[in-house]
């Protein structure tokens, strides 16, 4: 039961951490608007956002393949 638990738990943990670049690149892109650090005319403001959403998608990838080629 014990051991259960720990496998649920490091698989709980291996999720977050995996997902941790995608929701910060997602709340990076919410603060700037928030804090009006960019406008909507800000030149090239669409490409930025696309590039930082990739970046942490491809972050995010990147760690959990990691942590899956450790699991074979």
């Amino acid at each position: 039961m014990l051991s259960y638990l720990k496998a649920i738990t490091v698989y709980a943990l291996k999720i977050s951490v995996s997902l941790a670049p995608c929701i910060v690149s997602m709340y990076l892109l919410f603060w700037l608007g928030k804090h009006e650090v960019w406008l909507p005319e800000t030149p090239h403001r669409d490409k930025i956002t696309i590039m930082v959403l990739i970046m942490g998608l491809a972050f995010s990838f990147l760690i959990y393949s990691y942590f899956d080629k450790q699991k074979k």
